[in-house]
């Protein structure tokens, strides 16, 4: 980012003042100048160079900066004298200042300050942007600068240095999130203050003397209604800038709430960057491939060799409650349909060859201390939700066993009914969650092609056929999960689970 910037402004009569700005403006430019009277006023004319303005956009190498409505500029003669009026309407490259009297000096210091006092600079905890990609708005939160106006041919010539630090902020996500997910706030946490009122001189920013200091920043998006998140880092998607006190801060967080407004699910993603140091006047960009847990669209019909919507993936339901009974499989769909080869007491040998067998569900179920959790994101088929169990894993329950259960039978040869229920589930994350190992509530599809209970209910399957038969069924254990219980079930093999391997 550019952290100079090149201002001019006029000593000359209010004639000469005119016909300088006549030829070395644009007729749009001298159009808004007849708008009010600036009779007896002295003339500051901003420069073309883009490092002098004092909202921006993220170019992708760093901030080009714009005057906006509202700006205005500090000259600092002995006291501190604020421009009166300014020519700027909406987003400008260039801007013209005025103020009252006559400036004969062969210099002056300038300030840009952002706010009502020319010696005090508030970076606000909360900041808002409107639009992705436009930092209108940092002007206001915390933009601040100063300059030695130097006489120049009858004019003033200045470069104003940036004194604030500034984050932009490019999050995306690789799997790919629907347009309903958005980006909603981001903020950032150190271990001392980032922002708070400053006293501001002709060196910058006084950080040692802050009040009302925060040592958090949240950046709100569009009102909270956020910006989207692409699949790749897109600046003019939703490229998010913040405004900061300089310095070098420890334990550096950031936090993006995201929101779908399709699930009318909410959570957060964190990122701990450690030690980081921001300059004064740079830019530090942060693009993030945001940690949200993402799972696949497939299920499977019990131990079937392809997913159940393997070549009907544009037809396949992915919303809890929607339906495609015709593209469902069917027995003719030989790839898609479950083994009916296999009964019991064999295991299956296709797409749940590596599941867990019953034996070890029941070891989870009763031993694996299940905990629910119902915090935690995360994604599939584009969308978030919430919801999962964390069972221990099979290293850390003491004599978990493939070959048995907890109660010492083989219920992979034992045709005694293997259905148990544990409604004794622990609420919230494992302290130690490395223990632990985390299956989400997918829901399954039912016979009729439905997709159910995502966000509710999990259904995985086992290897092990279950010894109960009719003459239109065939049945297959699975792990059940709930909020409030988990349990060993046997099920329809044409409905469509998830298949998992034993951690």
């Amino acid at each position: 980012m550019k952290k100079m910037k090149t201002s001019i402004f006029s000593v000359l009569t209010i004639a000469t003042i005119l016909s300088t700005a006549c030829s070395n403006y644009d007729t749009m430019q001298n159009d808004k100048e007849q708008d009010f009277d600036i009779k007896g006023l002295t003339e500051f004319a901003v420069g073309d160079n883009n490092a002098t303005r004092t909202s921006g956009e993220y170019t992708g190498t760093g901030i080009k900066f714009y005057w906006t409505e509202g700006d205005e500029l500090w000259i600092a003669d002995g006291g501190l004298t604020k421009s009166i009026k300014s020519d700027i309407t909406g987003k400008m490259e260039t801007a013209k200042f005025y103020f009252t009297g006559t400036y004969t000096a062969n210099s002056y210091p300038v300030r840009y300050t952002g706010g009502n006092a020319g010696d005090k600079v508030t970076i606000k905890a909360i900041q808002k942007q409107e639009q992705p990609n436009d930092g209108s708005h940092i002007g206001k939160d915390g933009d601040c600068g100063t300059g030695t106006a130097t006489k120049s041919g009858g004019r003033y010539k200045f470069r104003l240095s940036h004194k604030a630090s500034y984050i932009t902020f490019v999050p995306y996500y690789s799997h790919g999130f629907a347009e309903d997910v958005k980006v909603t706030q981001i903020k950032v946490t150190a271990d001392k203050a980032i922002a708070g009122t400053y006293n501001f001189d002709d060196t910058g920013l006084q950080t040692s003397t802050a009040t009302n200091i925060s040592k958090s920043i949240t950046l709100i998006l569009k009102n909270g209604n956020g910006f989207e998140i692409p699949k790749s880092e897109t600046v003019y998607r939703n490229a998010a800038i913040m405004v900061l006190s300089p310095g070098t801060y420890n334990d550096f967080t950031v936090e993006y709430t995201l929101y779908d407004q399709k699930t009318y699910v909410k959570g957060t993603v964190t990122k701990n960057y450690g030690t980081r140091t921001f300059n004064v006047g740079k830019n530090k960009k942060v693009a993030y491939d945001l940690a949200v847990p993402h799972y696949g669209q497939e299920y499977y019909l019990w131990d079937a060799i392809n997913h159940c919507w393997k070549g009907h993936e544009t037809g396949q339901p992915k919303f809890n409650n929607e339906s495609n009974k015709a593209e469902y499989p069917k027995s003719a769909d030989i790839d898609r349909w479950f083994n009916d080869n296999v009964g019991y007491p064999k295991s299956a040998s296709r797409s749940c060859k590596d599941c867990p067998n019953v034996n070890e569900m029941h070891w989870y179920v009763k031993n694996g201390d299940p905990h629910w959790d119902g915090t935690t994101i995360w994604e599939t088929m584009g969308h978030l939700y919430q919801g999962g169990v964390w069972f221990k894993k099979k290293s850390k329950i003491a004599g978990f066993s493939s070959t048995q259960a907890p109660d010492n039978k083989d219920y992979t040869t034992n045709s005694k009914e293997a259905e148990i229920n544990n409604n004794s589930v622990k609420k919230g994350k494992p302290t130690v969650s490395s223990n632990y190992f985390y299956l989400p509530t997918l829901g399954c599809y039912s016979s009729g092609g439905a997709l159910l209970y995502v966000g509710v209910y999990g259904e995985y399957w086992s290897k092990t056929p279950s010894h109960k038969e009719s003459k239109h069924q065939r049945f297959s254990y699975y792990l059940a999960l709930g909020e409030n219980s988990v349990g060993v079930s046997s099920e329809d093999r044409f409905k469509a689970f998830k298949v998992w391997t034993a951690q």
